[in-house]
């Protein structure tokens, strides 16, 4: 069993007095089965665990709100005895197969307030888009998972060195580090990389020594397993055609996506703009894709400034994406990181760890910042909030790289501070960005990759610095 974050955030939030039904949401195979579970193992408390896939009779209770011969069907489904003062937890998995038990928490909270419930579904977001159900507004607490970050990655490897090395570097210290120490901590970020975060990888590695063909070959199948959830989408007329999006949406993975890019992708499957616009809209909430939207970074919060005409995609899982564009492995273990695949899977790997980082009870989000093309083409591949600051994230080369992007955002936002994301060991530059005769100082914090679960702790401390 792997100690996750998610496990922590569940325990807390069924210690507290004042806590909602749970609804937890992430794609299929990130472990929420497993992390309810898991979790009430440590509280050592009883799990009532019912799969509404295998329950679907249940349908008509949910819909007529029938708490109480709910609870009575629970108690004889599980042979366990629940009622609204059990310290039980009511596990409901599975419920895109019963979409009207996410309406019914509603009445959990009012009617049963004591009763811990939780429910997970892995296509859950598509079916409530299509039911159209009433929403249980503020009765009920939302969490949101992904795959396993890096350092849970680490933690759940047993490497624990790693892990102790990234908890000892300071902006002071960290540029100490002896050169055979950082490349064994790279060794890790691409053993990370080659593996994902999905729990299922993971464990595959872990039981057969990191031996990638058995990793590869349990990467494809959940791949092939969400794509055989395509039907479920559409039916299976258009999931053919669903798939051959799907095929053309992981091309564009870390690269702008217009509706220029979705018009070629279109052509290029007998589809049409609207069509794959809808698949999109489907893989979104499936939590298949991340969207990375672009923001002007004029004003926090970020969302409340963006171009929605524009934007580009990450995939669910690092690990998987390799696996579906069929990447070498000697591509990621032969070169620098940041150039391995046209520089795709480096941005894919800081994306998926930044989405990590945002509290749980939070819907992931990200950004990225362009100039206007009639100033500049440069891009900045992440934008990070921290308090009332915006820090502009690059993942770049720090060797041999220009660093204009991060330059141009500098003069034109007036910011201070810069991160580089790179293979290189750690570091702070001084610099003065210099763009059309205009200049400014600033700082440029250089982090390899194996620190960018650490990014908003360094943040942090520059808020408190400047203070």
């Amino acid at each position: 069993m792997f100690n996750r974050s998610a496990i922590r955030d569940i325990t807390d939030w069924y210690q507290r007095k004042d806590r909602k039904p749970l609804v937890i949401r992430g794609a299929r195979q990130v472990g929420k089965t497993t992390s309810v579970r898991q979790a009430a193992a440590d509280l050592d408390v009883p799990l009532a665990e019912i799969n509404l896939e295998k329950h679907i009779t249940l349908e008509p209770l949910f819909r007529s709100y029938n708490l109480n011969e709910l609870l009575l069907n629970f108690s004889f489904i599980t042979g366990r005895q629940i009622t609204p003062e059990s310290n039980t937890i009511l596990f409901l998995d599975e419920a895109q197969a019963t979409p009207s038990a996410y309406a019914c928490l509603r009445y959990f909270r009012e009617e049963m307030p004591r009763l811990a419930v939780v429910l997970t579904g892995s296509l859950l977001d598509q079916v409530l888009h299509n039911e159209k159900l009433p929403v249980p507004v503020g009765r009920i607490e939302h969490y949101f998972m992904g795959p396993l970050s890096f350092e849970e990655f680490l933690a759940a490897t047993d490497a624990s060195k790693a892990l102790d090395i990234i908890g000892m570097m300071t902006p002071e210290t960290m540029h100490m580090i002896p050169d055979k120490v950082h490349e064994e901590m790279l060794s890790q970020v691409r053993r990370y990389i080659l593996t994902g975060g999905m729990p299922y990888s993971v464990q595959t590695a872990i039981t057969t020594d990191f031996h990638h063909e058995a990793i590869l070959r349990e990467q494809s199948a959940l791949v092939q397993t969400y794509k055989d959830d395509f039907a479920k989408y559409v039916g299976r007329s258009d999931a053919l055609k669903l798939n051959n999006f799907f095929t053309g949406l992981i091309g564009q993975v870390g690269r702008q996506f217009s509706a220029k890019q979705a018009n070629e992708i279109a052509l290029g499957t007998s589809g049409d703009g609207r069509q794959l616009k809808a698949a999109l809209e489907q893989f979104l909430e499936a939590r298949l894709f991340y969207r990375v939207q672009h923001s002007n970074a004029d004003t926090i919060p970020l969302g409340s400034d963006v171009k929605t005409r524009i934007s580009k995609l990450l995939f669910v899982d690092v690990g998987l994406l390799l696996a579906v564009q069929g990447v070498p492995v000697q591509s990621i273990l032969s070169m620098p990181l940041e150039l391995a695949n046209r520089g795709i899977v480096a941005e894919q790997f800081v994306g998926q760890q930044l989405l990590c980082s945002k509290p749980g009870y939070l819907n992931p989000e990200l950004y990225y910042w362009q100039p206007p093309k009639s100033e500049s083409q440069a891009e900045i591949d992440y934008l990070f909030e921290q308090g009332s600051t915006i820090y502009p994230v690059e993942v770049k080369s720090a060797k041999g790289s220009s660093i204009k992007s991060i330059h141009a955002y500098i003069i034109k936002k007036q910011a201070d501070t810069a991160f580089r994301i790179s293979s290189s060991k750690p570091s702070i530059q001084e610099l003065t960005a210099k763009i059309s005769q205009k200049e400014k100082n600033f700082s440029l914090i250089n982090l390899p990759f194996y620190m960018v679960n650490r990014l908003e702790r360094f943040m942090r401390l520059l808020e408190q610095e400047g203070a």
